[in-house]
């Protein structure tokens, strides 16, 4: 019985539909399909075109610049991949062996490197430019590396994918990590920086703000502010891919292994991620989507801000468009001042948005023989504004079906009994237009949750268009699976915006004399 002046409460739960999206498919060689890139790999080889039981790549000539102790830990590393690399096999399915790149293996590839297709980059050179402060030495060093690079272009046959070895010195002085409070921290410290360290914390000022280690934004501007983003960007010029590489990945002796070079991969993953990006970048197709329409074009739309630019002018940073063929691309938009009042995040206007998929649509028809897409998916991370649809459709006016799908951080998670977490594909429709989707948490076929962490749903926010809501999430599903850059089961985000802040870096590092943007999305890996 309830105690006098109480109420009896009535909680009304949210109420929501939960399902589970099935494992995409993949396709290799032979037009066999498996659900796991490794696997897949493993026993039918890469993506062979119908009617074909070869790869396309045949051949890959690969290129490395460096300094030269790199560059010969780097020829054992690639003799290494030629042949099997085994670990402890304690995740036989998750961790599978490395079973070797050469014609003989399911790859059907040789790997072809050494004397001609090497460039060192002298000690001397690379100690002269680790002098100066931050951004000084950043920008000699990539000058230094995009050099070698040139003359290692005009090798023939050219290298049709190259091999940036960075030492660790270079790492440890030009480099920055996050720190524990979430901003960027330099790695190391050269001996006048230390010396300044000590003077800057005593409260002394600095005539030059670039003397002040402590300093975290300099007023002059620098051609460019990140290593790797500098690399790729002069080097698109050269019209070859460029793949990086530490200390880390070509080291084949744990035993030699420093605290500072530790990775939580072994050997044999090391192997299977690094061929997968090099056979991509190359010109391969290592996998392909089975069953989404390969007429559908998806896109995925960012912004940055160009580092030569003082004021606050963003750039949207493409469309980033991918086919279920893995086709991708990289387009430019135009330039916009943005009032941050309005929204944090940026919108494009009508013309904007008009202009920037007209662009997606017209690079479409050059690789399809003038075919239109039969529909266009747009992804985002921010609702549409008015404008933006408005634009989107007139740019979609001859297309028949179009989706536009946006994705938030609500940070809303679900727990299940156990010690695992929801299954990877697990949905939770809130609303017509709102859903909550596992692209990452327990895998079946793995047996366990790879994860790092507790497996977060994506958010998706905003969904409107022409396609069932079930398509839109198995779509988004498939998606995961379209990282060239590693051979993992898949990613937390669809490839159209898993590396869109990544693409944006380097497009905003692009130097002024730089006409042609390489639009090839191996260009940006």
């Amino acid at each position: 019985m309830m105690g006098k002046g109480r109420h009896k409460r009535k909680y009304n739960g949210v109420k929501f539909e939960s399902g589970l999206i099935k494992e995409p498919l993949i396709n290799f060689g032979g037009n066999h399909t498996h659900i796991d890139p490794k696997t897949g790999l493993s026993i039918y080889g890469p993506y062979t075109p119908d009617g074909t039981d070869i790869p396309t790549l045949g051949n890959m000539i690969v290129g490395v610049v460096g300094p030269s102790e790199m560059i010969s830990d780097s020829f054992r590393w690639l003799e290494a991949c030629q042949g099997m690399l085994t670990n402890e096999g304690a995740s036989p399915y998750s961790n599978p062996h490395f079973p070797g790149i050469n014609k003989e293996s399911p790859y059907q590839c040789n790997l072809v490197f050494g004397e001609t297709w090497y460039e060192t980059i002298d000690d001397n050179q690379l100690n002269d430019g680790l002098k100066g402060n931050y951004n000084e030495r950043l920008n000699k060093i990539v000058k230094l590396y995009v050099e070698a690079i040139g003359v290692l272009s005009q090798r023939e046959p050219n290298p049709q994918v190259i091999i940036v070895c960075i030492p660790q010195q270079i790492i440890d002085l030009c480099t920055v990590r996050i720190g524990v409070d979430g901003k960027e921290e330099r790695v190391k410290l050269n001996k006048s920086e230390k010396k300044n360290l000590k003077i800057a914390k005593t409260g002394q000022t600095f005539l030059f703000d670039d003397l002040n280690p402590l300093t975290k934004f300099e007023e002059k501007i620098y051609a460019h502010k990140n290593l790797r983003r500098g690399i790729k960007a002069e080097a698109m010029r050269y019209g070859i891919p460029t793949q990086i590489v530490w200390p880390r990945t070509l080291n084949l002796d744990p035993s030699r292994t420093t605290k500072r070079e530790l990775s939580s991969q072994d050997i044999a993953t090391k192997a299977w991620n690094f061929t997968t990006a090099l056979y991509y970048k190359a010109g391969g197709t290592p996998w392909r989507l089975k069953h989404v329409d390969p007429s559908v074009c998806f896109v995925g739309i960012s912004f940055y801000k160009d580092i030569h630019d003082k004021k606050s002018k963003m750039h949207s940073s493409m469309a980033q468009s991918f086919t279920s063929a893995g086709d991708g691309y990289v387009l430019r938009g135009k330039t916009f001042d943005w009032d941050e009042s309005k929204s944090k995040s940026p919108h494009l206007d009508k013309v904007g948005a008009q202009e920037i998929l007209e662009q997606v649509i017209q690079m479409y028809k050059q690789q399809n023989n003038g075919s239109l897409p039969s529909r266009i998916v747009i992804h985002k991370t921010s609702k549409y504004w008015e404008e933006e649809l408005e634009g989107f459709n007139e740019a979609c006016a001859e297309i028949p079906q179009k989706d536009f799908v946006a994705f938030g951080g609500r940070r809303i998670n679900f727990f299940r009994p156990g010690k695992y977490p929801p299954l990877r594909g697990t949905y939770l429709k809130l609303s017509d237009s709102n859903f909550l989707l596992y692209t990452t948490g327990y895998v079946s076929y793995h047996n366990t949750y790879n994860g790092p962490r507790t497996a977060k749903p994506l958010d998706i926010i905003e969904f409107i268009g022409d396609s069932p809501w079930n398509r839109m999430l198995s779509e988004i599903m498939a998606l995961t699976k379209m990282n060239w850059n590693t051979s993992s089961f898949s990613c937390g985000m669809p490839i159209t915006i898993a590396f869109s802040k990544k693409v944006g870096e380097v497009l905003s590092e692009l130097p002024n004399d730089v006409k042609v943007i390489k639009p090839e999305y191996r260009f940006y890996m």
